[in-house]
């Protein structure tokens, strides 16, 4: 007679029984999105919490309200899902803060696999500190949820390098800030790119292995740079290229796929979540998503060094510049001007371009983004006038140097030529 399969289950320290999944989302919402962080819990709670999954989340509401932690349940009320005690007013800014929500969570909540979500603004790779201008100009940075004064669709934005004049010489007030991920109003701080990498390392330690699904609910977040930065820490994530709206994900519709198939691997969830994040909206509505296989970014690194390589060579010769120029000029770009879709900037290259080494690299940009069976992007989706050649994920190049990033200290930069190309044709 065979053995009866008997489901195997573990517990942690605080007694908790093992899951398929958890997933953890961070909700930065001291800022204008604080009623946006209520909404989607209550999104969330309409799954809610199963024997194969577990939801938790850190809210941070604005002003002086505090912070609590929920374990979400269907049919309760938000209330009665706080997982005291209360830890009063948090900094999202503070790395600390979401590596203490992140290992505490993996901890008492321990599973096979696990997501984690970081919801709030973003802003790819421009790290301008606005707050810290706004400190030195003696003016009061805008906190509170009255987003009515903001386009829905600009909510999840913060401010990109063109905005900074108008921005410090009239209303503070009203004005849309951006800027790395996880904005604090209260404490004026926000997370940079290193700082991020630096919280998903711990996480990735407690968690024993690299986190299934990182999920970006904010705004320019799917780059490469940013990819690369977070490799070997994350195998898949889910991120937009444009600004996101202020409703951000449908987490009733991905955590329902979640709970209806916890069998799930990571890379088919992360490719369900882009769909259902394209279906919540529109055709008008200017969205994008993009789900890439971090196990991947090291070989798509590896064919933009080739390609920056030969774009180098040859950026001397008047033709070969021009062709460059125009296909920089007339590639996919987003709401951040100095955010070019990679894919499409590889497409436009080698359609202008003369040379041969070139349009060769080029060849294997397209390849490692999208061809053969082990493409970094493993599901695109775009909406809405002006995003048509999207094909997933960007790139950093500016077109009259205006966005003040710490590019060289990036990993991506460290590790390719992109930056010296970009220097070589601004200095051409």
């Amino acid at each position: 007679m065979p053995k009866k399969v008997m489901r195997r289950t573990s517990h942690s320290k605080a007694g908790a029984t093992k899951k398929p999944w958890t997933v953890l989302v961070w909700i930065a919402g001291d800022n204008n999105l604080a009623s946006y962080g209520v909404t989607d819990m209550k999104e969330m709670k309409k799954i809610g919490s199963t024997p194969d999954l577990n939801i938790v989340t850190q809210y941070d509401r604005s002003g002086s309200k505090g912070t609590e932690r929920y374990f979400l349940r269907k049919g309760t009320s938000l209330g009665a899902d706080v997982v005291p005690p209360s830890l009063g007013e948090t900094n999202t800014g503070d790395p600390q803060v979401a590596i203490d929500f992140f290992t505490w969570g993996i901890k008492n909540y321990p599973s096979d696999r696990l997501m984690i979500v970081i919801w709030n603004h973003g802003s790819g790779l421009d790290e301008t500190d606005l707050y810290k201008r706004a400190r030195r100009l003696k003016l009061r940075v805008y906190r509170g949820d009255e987003n009515g004064d903001l386009p829905r669709g600009r909510l999840r934005q913060i401010a990109s390098s063109h905005f900074r004049r108008a921005l410090f010489s009239t209303s503070v007030d009203r004005a849309i800030k951006t800027r790395g991920i996880a904005y604090d109003d209260t404490n004026r701080d926000f997370l940079d790119n290193v700082e991020l990498k630096r919280v998903l390392q711990k996480a990735a330690k407690a968690h024993g292995r690299p986190i299934d699904v990182f999920g970006m609910d904010a705004c320019l977040m799917n780059m490469i740079e940013v990819t690369y930065q977070l490799r070997g820490l994350v195998s898949n994530i889910v991120a937009s290229q444009e600004l996101e709206p202020g409703d951000g994900w449908p987490y009733d519709k991905v955590l329902g796929d979640l709970a209806t198939k916890p069998a799930a691997s990571g890379a088919d969830v992360a490719k369900k979540i882009t769909a259902r994040y394209l279906a919540s909206y529109t055709a008008s509505d200017a969205v994008t998503s993009g789900a890439v296989d971090v196990t991947r970014v090291e070989a798509a690194a590896k064919a933009v060094d080739t390609l920056a390589s030969a774009c180098i060579a040859v950026m001397g010769d008047d033709g070969e510049y021009a062709a460059f120029s125009k296909a920089l000029t007339s590639s996919q770009r987003f709401d951040t001007k100095d955010f070019v879709d990679l894919g499409d900037f590889a497409a436009q290259i080698a359609t202008r371009s003369g040379n041969t080494a070139v349009k060769q690299a080029c060849k294997g940009v397209l390849a490692a983004l999208t061809g053969g069976a082990s493409p970094l992007v493993l599901a695109e989706g775009h909406k809405g006038a002006g995003l048509s050649r999207a094909t997933g994920t960007s790139i950093y190049f500016p077109t009259a140097g205006d966005a003040q990033v710490t590019y060289a200290n990036l990993d991506f930069a460290k590790a390719t030529r992109w930056g010296k190309l970009i220097a070589r044709f601004q200095s051409a």
